[in-house]
């Protein structure tokens, strides 16, 4: 289970990556005399755009700004003639903004939704997220530096807040707006890339970023998240990463980071190892093996938490995906204590019907040996039923806006719904989001 620990405001921090920033474009003026280079990318241009949040190779990346059509923001910074020097600097700004209501017929007692994470709440809308996002992407056939700061405002982000930067706000579970404990702000990710031209190009990425897991709604096709999203992952890692693709089929990317969201100040005085390897075994099929370890307990600096998370994807054809995502974490636990596993399997089936309409399905087996990741020991199952509309798909603007409507269904071999009083749960919920 990730660490939560309290929090202190870090502005400067912020304030210098902003200036840091800021001076992207001025740093590769003289490098922008002829073509602006094609941006350092982890995301394949042929991968779906909306699939899974567990595989950041298939989320969608940045909006792109390098062609006619623009997503709306640096359009309208184009037509102030701001975008074009943005371009040539390879500077992209973007984000979101994304509202949902749920409905749970159990009527769950303090309104949670027990075992969800950003749609906990329940029988009332609320805006989940508002996000801006700077970005410099690294040329990777010369020295070069990138990076991005992505600020977000909304009720997820009490859930991912790390150690020691913006978690001041109070208990995450509060339903109040008063004490200011649902609407907080957050930093999800502030880092500085450098590449160097070494064989095809090598990635070092210094900072706060998001490795396993993917908070941008446009890397899922369903609002709510599985139940291994929640609890069986880190959301932020603070550290370095290096990252180096071999060719159009192998990549890897590995490094050290404080621990399961700590930055600015950590729980224990230990460091993790983290890597991902991925292999585009065909045109149709893509597979990512992921692993976090490390001592993640209090004072601790000798019991080890290991995370192994496989995914795999295969598309069909041209309407029909597939995915399975994988889990297996294991905690070891001081002498006297027993050692404490938790793992899960996930089967996705999304089907584009047409450039307005997907079908999603999905299907989940969790089992949380001791109680750890979920707080009683049992095993769940998920169904989820939804689908992805973009009711204007032919619009330059209107393309950006998309509508998720799904039913789900939880159900758990012990009592943890509903107040830790009944084995299931029955939900309907919507959300949309504006890319721009």
């Amino acid at each position: 289970m990730s660490k939560r620990t309290r929090m202190i405001r870090v502005a400067p921090v912020a304030a210098a990556a902003i200036c840091a920033l800021a001076n992207f474009a001025s740093l590769a003026r003289a490098a922008d005399a002829q073509q602006p280079a094609e941006p350092f990318s982890l995301a394949p241009t042929d991968s779906p755009k909306y699939l899974d949040e567990n595989l950041p190779s298939l989320a969608p990346g940045a909006p792109t700004s390098l062609n006619s059509n623009r997503a709306p923001l640096m359009a309208a910074l184009a037509n102030v003639g701001v975008a074009q020097s943005l371009d040539q600097a390879r500077v992209n700004i973007y984000g979101y903004v994304e509202g949902s209501y749920t409905y749970n017929f159990n009527n769950p007692a303090q309104g949670l939704n027990l075992g969800r994470e950003f749609d906990i709440n329940d029988n009332r809308p609320q805006l989940n997220q508002a996000d801006l996002k700077i970005e410099r992407k690294a040329d990777p056939h010369q020295w070069d530096l990138g990076g991005m700061l992505e600020m977000n405002f909304g009720t997820d982000d009490r859930f991912i807040h790390s150690s020691g930067f913006f978690d001041h706000s109070n208990n995450p579970f509060s339903n109040s707006i008063d004490n200011g404990a649902e609407y907080q702000f957050d930093v999800p990710q502030i880092y500085l890339d450098l590449t160097a031209p070494w064989g095809k190009g090598v990635r070092f990425r210094f900072g706060k970023f998001l490795f396993f897991k993917q908070i941008d709604p446009n890397a899922s096709v369903f609002y709510s998240h599985s139940f291994t999203f929640g609890a069986a992952l880190p959301f932020t890692l603070t550290g370095v990463t290096a990252y180096y693709q071999f060719n159009d089929q192998w990549s890897i990317e590995g490094g050290i980071a404080r621990g399961w969201g700590q930055t600015l100040r950590d729980n224990n005085g230990a460091i993790d190892a983290l890597g991902r390897v991925k292999y585009k075994i065909n045109d149709k099929t893509e597979a990512s093996l992921a692993l976090v370890i490390g001592p993640e307990l209090d004072h601790d600096n000798s019991h080890y938490r290991t995370v192994l998370d496989g995914t795999v994807s295969y598309a069909m054809n041209d309407n029909l995906t597939l995915l399975a995502d994988g889990v297996f974490g294991y905690e070891a636990e001081p002498s006297g204590t027993g050692d404490d596993y938790w793992y899960g399997l996930s089967g996705y089936a999304v089907y584009k019907v047409s450039d307005m309409l997907n079908v999603n399905a999905r299907g989940e087996f969790y089992r949380d040996e001791e109680g750890f990741t979920t707080g009683i020991p049992q095993t769940l199952f998920e169904a989820t039923l939804g689908v992805t509309l973009t009711p204007f798909p032919n619009n330059d603007i209107g393309s950006n806006l998309k509508l998720r409507p799904e039913v789900r269904y939880d159900y758990s071999t012990g009592d943890y719904f509903n107040g830790l009083t009944k084995h299931s749960q029955f939900t309907m919920a919507v959300d949309a989001y504006f890319d721009f």
